[in-house]
Order: C-alpha cells, then sequence, then structure tokens
C-alpha cells in the first residue's frame, strides 16, 4: 500500500488539475512528493511534478482570478471525486465475485484501501500534518469547502 500512495496521491490531484485548468488563468501545476523543481510538461496548460519522497504530500496550484465560489467546490470535490471514483472500481472488482488470482486481489485491496485514506483525509475538515510548503499545516479540500460554503473561517490556501 506504501508503494501506491504517490500514485493514488497524483490520481487525487489530477482530479483537482482537470476542473482547475477548465477554469484558471494560467498553467495548471500538480505537485506529488517533495518538491524537486524539474517537472513534465505534459502540455502548455498542465505541469506535473512528481517524487517517490513523500508521496503521501501532493497540491495543485493554479491562478482563479475572480473565481466563483461554484467554480472553486468544482476543482475542490474534483479530488475526492476521483478518489471515490477509484474505490468504488476497485471494491466493484474485489466484490463483485470477478475471480482473479491472489496477487490481483492482494493489489487491489491495496489500491482500495490506499484511495479510501486519501478520501477520508481530504475530506474531513481538519489541517492536515505541517508540510515544507505549508508550515502551518494545509488544510483539507473538505475544510475549503466548509470555508466557502458557510462564508467563515480562514482564506482558502
Amino acid at each position: 500500500m506504501l508503494l501506491l500512495r504517490p500514485w493514488v496521491t497524483l490520481l487525487h490531484e489530477l482530479g483537482h488539475a482537470l476542473p482547475a485548468i477548465l477554469f484558471s488563468a494560467g498553467p495548471v501545476a500538480v505537485r506529488v512528493g517533495r518538491a524537486q523543481g524539474a517537472g513534465l510538461a505534459i502540455c502548455k496548460c498542465l505541469k506535473i511534478e512528481f517524487s517517490l519522497r513523500r508521496g503521501n504530500e501532493g497540491c495543485t496550484m493554479y491562478i482563479l482570478e475572480n473565481g466563483k465560489n461554484w467554480q472553486k467546490l468544482l476543482i475542490l470535490t474534483g479530488g475526492p471525486f476521483v478518489s471515490i471514483l477509484s474505490c468504488l472500481m476497485s471494491g466493484y472488482l474485489l466484490f463483485g465475485n470477478q475471480a482473479t488470482h491472489l496477487w490481483v486481489e492482494v493489489a487491489l485491496v491495496s489500491w482500495f484501501c490506499a484511495n479510501g485514506l486519501v478520501l477520508l483525509r481530504s475530506v474531513i475538515p481538519m489541517r492536515l500534518r505541517p508540510t515544507e510548503s505549508f508550515p502551518d499545516g494545509p488544510q483539507s479540500d473538505g475544510l475549503q469547502i466548509l470555508y466557502i460554503i458557510t462564508g467563515k473561517g480562514e482564506r482558502c490556501e
């Protein structure tokens, strides 16, 4: 499961990146793991920086000038939506009476659990563990969504 964590985080962050590409005023950057400075430019609008070190950390950076709350909500819910979709798909393959080999089941259980952890960590309204990029701890997607819906609290990062 630890080996899958950076890949699951990348998938989650790409869930944020797709709506961000639609609504942002500039390029979107996805970072997973420790910042290294070098990245892969997928196209003019998307750059991905990926590292296996600290693969459970990820962020999607974009510029949303004069963005509406519904646009922010779509971007914020994109990651959890992809995570829950991945959980449902792997759960269906696991529990849907599909005849698979043991090693496939082990991989599917690991994928299911890793996505489930990313999903829970992102939807619970809280501050996550501090990182180099966010010394006060980044806000979870759920906390940012709560701030947008209620109009109270801190400004979203």
